[in-house]
């Protein structure tokens, strides 16, 4: 892990700041075959690397900008490029640095397809949700999805999909245009041997969007996402996928006020992914924290336990940094985890400053669902 921050910080230095990005748009084109296969070669390890969620995955985007900044630039030098800027704010959390390059790489893509929807994926779904207002992100993601399907590139056109549909669930899309679009994007991907994944990150979200709906038949959250579903995903190391499925059995319990049931799951994994992930900085985490926190704190008036006050602050202070980036997409979630702890302490004229904030800013910025939950 040493080596690969030491390299991340290294490349970093290359290839961040005005000038340094002003040499990366006018780098030559690379003419030794052996870099631009060796190039060809390191793209295809990042893709692999970023499915299994290795750590080596950094370590891959500094080689492929190293090389192009040292021989020029290949058709693929970009998605290097934007899989730094990615690593820049999952991994340092440089949500500055990363947006910038992030652009920077954009602006170079040039006009292979291909390349440009990997880029448009990476920077719209993952890097600009720090930044930029969340509800103007998911036209994009969408047209990216469809730009991939045009084009035949069925992974990419997955993956957009899938980013865009978390994005939609839990910024308030509305339920029934987006039911119908859920319900699209699995059908029409069901037959392309992708079922496995299709069930673990997508069959949540059609089932959450049936539970919010209160749809006929439809199932609670404790019996469409399971202690088993989110044991599975962890054996098979795959912890992004068991938090997505957390965090939506937290929404839907939050909402529904089924607390009992979330307890025991909210102390065992809550815990775990903020020892996991305590330096990263992913989407999911996001809403992980978001109504982790609101749970810990309800717990917490219960019990006075100290542990579910230890999460709430964890939640607080990681809203509290996300805020500084984009007041537009984290004001109103902070203002209601500080509502919800001056209640925890009877500070209850503090507490309602709070939860009119929350309210005013929930309006503001386009949360419905989440000014609702303030009122």
């Amino acid at each position: 892990n040493g080596i690969i921050v030491q390299e991340m910080l290294g490349t970093k230095q290359l290839v961040t700041g005005p000038l340094n990005e002003s040499k990366l748009r006018s780098l030559a084109e690379m003419t030794d075959s052996t870099k631009k296969e060796a190039i060809a070669f390191l793209e295809e390890m990042l893709i692999c690397s970023y499915q299994s969620q290795s750590i080596y995955f950094p370590l891959i985007a500094c080689r492929m900008v190293r090389i192009s900044v040292q021989y020029g630039r290949a058709k693929t030098s970009c998605v290097g490029l934007a899989s730094l800027a990615l690593s820049l704010v999952t991994v340092f959390s440089d949500f500055s640095e990363g947006y910038s390059l992030a652009k920077t790489s954009m602006s170079i893509a040039g006009s292979d397809k291909r390349v440009l929807c990997s880029i448009m994926t990476i920077t719209y779904g993952m890097i600009n949700i720090w930044k930029e207002p969340i509800q103007a992100i998911l036209p994009q993601l969408k047209d990216v999805y469809n730009m991939s399907l045009k084009y035949g590139l069925i992974d990419n056109a997955l993956s957009s999909g899938m980013l865009h549909a978390y994005r939609a669930l839990f910024t308030g899309s509305l339920l029934k245009p987006f039911s119908k679009e859920v319900a699209l994007f699995m059908r029409n991907n069901s037959e392309r041997h992708k079922r496995r994944l299709m069930h673990l990150c997508v069959a949540p979200i059609s089932n959450g969007i049936s539970c919010l709906c209160g749809s006929s038949g439809s199932q609670y959250v404790d019996e469409f996402i399971t202690e088993e579903h989110l044991a599975e995903a962890l054996r098979n190391k795959e912890s992004t996928v068991c938090e997505a499925m957390f965090a939506i059995k937290m929404m839907c319990s939050f909402i529904f006020r089924r607390l009992d049931g979330i307890k025991p799951t909210a102390r065992q994994y809550l815990e775990l992914f903020e020892r996991q992930g305590s330096a990263s900085a992913q989407f999911i985490n996001i809403y992980r924290l978001f109504y982790g926190g609101l749970l810990s704190l309800h717990f917490y008036r219960e019990s006075r336990d100290q542990f579910w006050l230890d999460r709430a602050a964890h939640a607080i202070q990681k809203m509290e940094v996300w805020t500084a980036e984009s007041v537009w997409n984290f004001e109103n979630k902070l203002f209601l985890l500080q509502a919800e702890r001056h209640y925890a302490f009877g500070e209850m004229d503090r507490a309602a400053e709070k939860y009119k904030l929350a309210q005013e800013s929930s309006k503001k910025h386009r949360f419905v669902h989440e000014e609702a939950l303030a009122c």
